[in-house]
């Protein structure tokens, strides 16, 4: 009896040394439980794809990609649709490395015709509904699969005449499924379409008094600038008091032209942090 007893106290003695050392534990060896290493930031990694044909709008349209150089296996990203990207994905992409910020961008390019008229007329109603048509049902289901997108973070940016079409975007959405829920216009042409707006707002409102947004308005205020048509846009939005519109609005004192520029880090960082 005597030497069982002293065998249970070695056993004893045993599993608390071990246990004490963590010799044994599943913690100690399992790397499933170690962090990941932060790696540090890189920028990003662009390219040019082959152009996407529209049965919509009846054109082909040239397309860019941004892609986040560290991606992590498993992980998704924001994606920032952004349209006139012949001019601005430059700038929204110089700004993401910038500010070491993570973002998929796919870039639509314009189809060039005289004057740009084809990027005019589908920035407004009624052809704006097919190139948002084409955005949603040609371009992204063709995309969207080959990378690791957040659906719930979709994003579309515009300027002038195409932050005319980012901001009618957030009417022409699906009410209880929006692709979009992220819409920056940076000083956009309301001005052309004073007539249908109200009207198209007010039946969105009639439709579904939801509108689930992050809008961030950017307004130039300088003497060559649309800010007073996006004060009246967002005046217009407020007055239907939607449920789930989260209005940003960034005002500065510079033109029409320079004010992408000026406003790019502010907007993604309204776009991006904090989300």
């Amino acid at each position: 009896m005597f030497i069982k007893f002293l065998k249970k106290l070695l056993l004893v003695a045993v599993i608390f040394s071990v246990s004490g050392c963590g010799g044994s534990g599943s913690n100690a060896s399992d790397n499933s439980y170690m962090p990941e290493p932060s790696l540090p930031f890189e920028a990003g990694i662009r390219s040019v794809l082959e152009p996407v044909a529209s049965g919509f709008t009846g054109v082909e349209y040239p397309i860019q990609l941004y892609l986040p150089k560290n991606r992590i296996t498993g992980k998704k990203y924001p994606v920032i649709y952004v349209l006139d990207a012949e001019w601005h994905l430059k700038r929204v992409a110089d700004s993401l490395d910038r500010l070491e910020l993570e973002a998929i961008i796919i870039g639509i390019e314009n189809f060039v015709d005289a004057q740009y008229k084809h990027r005019e007329d589908y920035s407004q109603w009624p052809l704006a509904q097919d190139y948002f048509d084409f955005i949603v049902n040609e371009l992204a289901p063709k995309l969207e699969p080959n990378y690791p997108i957040d659906t719930s973070k979709r994003a579309i940016l515009g300027h002038s005449y195409t932050g005319l079409f980012a901001g009618l975007a957030m009417i022409m959405d699906d009410p209880q499924a929006p692709f979009f829920t992220r819409h920056v216009s940076f000083d956009g042409s309301f001005w052309a379409h004073t007539e249908i707006t109200p009207q198209l707002i007010s039946d969105r409102g009639v439709l579904d008094e939801r509108l689930k947004s992050k809008a961030i308005l950017i307004a130039a205020r300088g003497k060559v600038s649309n800010g007073r048509y996006v004060d009246w846009f967002q005046a217009m939005l407020e007055y239907e008091q939607f449920k789930g519109l989260e209005m940003i609005k960034l005002e500065y004192d510079v033109d029409h032209i320079p004010v992408v520029e000026h406003a790019m880090d502010d907007a993604m960082k309204a776009l991006l942090i904090d989300q």
